[in-house]
Parts: C-alpha cells; sequence; structure tokens
C-alpha cells in the first residue's frame, strides 16, 4: 500500500498546526472532481438507400434499390461529479504523504516533518495530571478562601492550568533513544472521536511533527509546575533559615537538595529525548487487498 492509499484513525490532531503546513504545502483545497469516462456503443442497422445514379439511366435499369446490413461502433463521454468533504483526515492526509517515514530516531534534522511508526507511548506525569482534572472539572467553583477579599479559587486555578500539558514518553522496540511529545489540556476534550488520553497507551500509534532536536524534560515548564517548585523551595527554604542568614535551627537539607528539588520535577530530569513538536497523533489502519 503506498502513501496516498494510507488509511488512519486519529487520535489526536493539533489542527491549526495542521492547517497551517497544508496551506504551505499547496493553498487549494479541493471541494469537488469530475470524471470523465468513456463508453463504448456498437450495434447494427438496415440500409436502404436509392440508386438514382446516371450510370442507370445509360443502361435503362429504370430505377432501384439496394439494401444490406451494416456495423458500426462508436463513443460517448459520460461525466461523473463527486463532492469532496473537507474533514480533518483530508487536510492531515497531505500533511502524511509529505513527512519523512521513519523506524529510529537517528540522523534526523531539526525542523524535518516526519512520521514515526510503531510508538509505545506512555504518561509521565500521570499523578500530576489527575489532580490537574480534579481542579478543574468544576469541583471547586465558588470557593473562596477566608481573608483573601473573596478571591475564587476555581478561576485562580484556571488561570494557572492554561498553559499545561500532557507530557508522554514514547519509546521504539530495539532502540535505546526515546521521545517526548506534548499535548496541551484544555477544559474540554483534547482528542478526537470521544478518546482519552488513557486511550493512546493501548497497542502502538504512529506520530506525525516537526522534530526540535534532543531535551530533557524539565525544560518543557508550566505555570503549575513553576509555582508548584516555587513553594517547595520557599518550604525547604523556612525550614533552616531566615533574613540576614540568622539560624533557626539546623535544617535536614543541604542547600544542593533545595536546587536539585526545584529544577529536577521527574525521574528523567538527566535523560535527554528526541522532542517532536506534536502535529497528530494516529493509528494506521491495515486494509487486506
Amino acid at each position: 500500500m503506498n502513501n496516498k492509499d494510507m488509511i488512519f484513525n486519529i487520535y489526536y490532531v493539533n489542527f491549526p498546526k495542521v492547517y497551517e503546513i497544508k496551506m504551505m504545502l499547496n493553498n487549494m483545497i479541493l471541494s469537488g472532481q469530475q470524471i470523465e469516462k468513456g463508453k463504448s456503443v456498437e450495434g447494427e442497422a438496415y440500409l436502404k438507400t436509392k440508386l438514382g445514379f446516371n450510370i442507370m439511366d445509360i443502361f435503362k435499369l429504370g430505377d432501384a434499390e439496394a439494401g444490406g446490413n451494416i456495423k458500426g461502433a462508436g463513443s460517448k463521454k459520460v461525466l461523473e461529479t463527486f463532492e469532496i468533504k473537507t474533514t480533518k483526515s483530508v487536510i492531515l492526509n497531505e500533511i502524511v504523504e509529505k513527512s519523512n517515514k521513519i523506524s529510529d530516531l537517528k540522523n534526523i534534522k531539526e525542523g524535518e516533518l516526519i512520521q514515526i511508526n510503531n510508538v509505545n507511548l506512555s504518561l509521565e506525569n500521570e499523578a500530576e495530571l489527575r489532580t490537574v482534572k480534579l481542579f478543574t472539572s468544576g469541583s471547586f467553583k465558588g470557593l473562596s478562601l477566608p481573608d483573601t477579599n473573596g478571591l475564587d479559587i476555581n478561576n485562580l486555578f484556571n488561570s494557572m492550568f492554561k498553559d499545561y500539558a500532557y507530557k508522554m514518553k514514547g519509546s521504539l522496540d530495539g532502540s535505546e533513544d526515546d521521545l517526548l511529545v506534548k499535548i496541551p489540556f484544555t477544559f474540554e476534550n483534547e482528542f478526537e472521536s470521544s478518546y482519552s488520553v488513557d486511550d493512546l497507551f493501548i497497542g502502538k500509534v504512529s506520530i506525525i511533527g516537526l522534530y526540535k532536536g534532543k531535551i530533557k524534560i524539565d525544560q518543557l515548564r508550566n505555570s503549575f509546575e513553576f509555582y508548584k517548585d516555587l513553594g517547595e523551595l520557599t518550604q525547604l527554604q523556612n525550614t533552616g533559615v531566615t533574613s540576614k542568614n540568622e539560624e533557626i535551627q539546623d535544617s535536614q537539607y543541604k542547600k544542593e537538595d533545595v536546587k536539585d528539588n526545584f529544577f529536577a520535577s521527574s525521574k528523567f530530569s538527566d535523560k535527554e529525548f528526541h522532542y517532536i513538536d506534536l502535529l497528530a497523533i494516529v493509528q494506521n489502519i491495515s486494509i487486506p487487498e
């Protein structure tokens, strides 16, 4: 099956990005199509004609009739008109056709449009994500803390989570290198066809995106992680020293421990990943010949 015949099921698509890239590749969207077919026509007819040539006058044969069967063939054109439905899969398909299909993570150039098949995904910030979903579910709607002049806790959390994202690690069978992708968290459904993030971890998927080079997972920071780590740092500092370096008690934490805890929010903090600027996550569909 060639690329143009590839059929896929969409789990996630960043449609604004996909649409912009598709417009740069070709800023025309097919809205209809006509197919012209040739249709042959065969038949048999009886030919009857009256012979009235001058040569007959010469031989005084008078008028005469002649007849016979003839066979012929012809053709006519038939136009079939089709309406093209402009769906997300139709727009994404051209991106898929133009992408470089790779089976490993070696020798990829930064900015290259790639498709990686047979990827095993796993969620790296699951505990944190479940907490964020709880806060954004509306459970704290209308709740306010005392002595805060009626500050709405729900609005506070929603503002903090605007740049939050799913962080997912991808691995390939037989490869030591792993990839990293993120999906922006929204307050509605981020995924297509009523899928959830958990559906991405069943079986293998295909990743379509732009290669951005190697990064550490802590480079994908957001406001929630910043304030969370800032709170942890403040708590650690308060257990040891006050302003002007006046000792209250011996801290059980060293400065190096405080620094490490602030910047190392992941168990993979020292590992480098191949980062993919994600366009879509799909599952290839195999159709029997």
